[in-house]
């Protein structure tokens, strides 16, 4: 369904019982939508949460974009969307790009999130697009990661992800464990291509503002929120600074490495995937 937040009309998938603790997934992208994660955890989280999967303002299902965007506005419409539900609080799930919103918003609102979940985040986009960079030279040696030094720009991030164009067909290979290559996300073949072109527009626009260059591991060390942090083996994203932060700057934090599985932990393993966030919120 549609609510109104903020000016605009996010689309909201809610499963579960409403008296059941409130979970809210942060998707990634930018600009993935929740449809993903909710074809393989939806039924399966929403048997013991209040399951609440949301696309961001501007991407797939949500109106389109009618102006800027940036994360602060993002973390402001799920607060938002928090009173307009009635929820006195709720834990948050945030994947990829969602980490980085899942950081913002535990940090900027602490009595509103009650625990907090990364999966595989891109905290720091410098040091993810390297690690892009080197998982891709794996399939394309002759990619090379070009020299830089202070932090990142525009421009940079741009051609580092120009460079990962280089894959074709291939780039997916990056992405997932040696056992799930053959996973295919729903949301490719069952979403439209107009749906698919907000999301394009709204990811075009967040990473041309200044918060989608900011490193936000100096936030970590104010996490207060019980938190954990899930990372697959073979996840081309979260680099090991960032773990070693997390590890020695959340004394609230546990951490998790899943064994053979990739990017999407929540698709490649669903099952223990479940368990495993099951458990933590309980």
């Amino acid at each position: 369904m549609l609510i109104e937040v903020r000016g605009t009309r996010l689309y909201v998938d809610e499963r579960g019982s409403a008296e059941a603790p409130a979970l809210l997934f942060l998707h990634g992208g930018p600009g993935s939508g929740s449809y993903d994660f909710l074809s393989f955890q939806g039924d399966r989280l929403a048997k013991r949460f209040h399951l609440i999967g949301v696309d961001q303002r501007g991407v797939q299902q949500s109106d389109p974009l009618t102006g800027p965007v940036n994360e602060t506005d993002l973390v402001a419409d799920f607060e938002a969307l928090r009173e307009t539900l009635g929820l006195e609080s709720w834990a948050i799930l945030g994947h990829s790009f969602g980490g980085r919103l899942a950081l913002r918003y535990a940090v900027l609102h602490p009595t509103a999130v009650s625990k907090v979940i990364f999966e595989n985040p891109a905290w720091d986009l410098l040091l993810n697009t390297e690690t892009l960079i080197r998982a891709a030279q794996r399939i394309e040696p002759t990619i090379e990661l070009p020299p830089h030094e202070g932090p990142a720009t525009t421009q940079l991030l741009n051609d580092r992800f120009a460079l990962l164009h280089q894959l074709g067909n291939r780039r997916m290979e990056i992405y997932l464990g040696p056992d799930t290559q053959d996973l295919v996300l729903p949301a490719d073949t069952e979403i439209p291509d107009e749906l698919h072109a907000r999301s394009g527009q709204f990811s075009e626009a967040i990473m041309h503002t200044p918060e989608f260059l900011e490193s936000l591991l100096p936030l970590l060390a104010q996490i207060t929120q019980p938190a954990l942090l899930i990372k697959g083996s073979h996840d081309p994203v979260t680099s090991a600074e960032e773990i070693t932060r997390f590890q020695s700057d959340v004394p609230t934090g546990t951490y998790y490495f899943a064994q053979n599985s990739g990017h999407f932990v929540h698709a490649e393993a669903a099952d223990g995937y479940t368990e495993l966030v099951t458990s933590f919120l309980s």
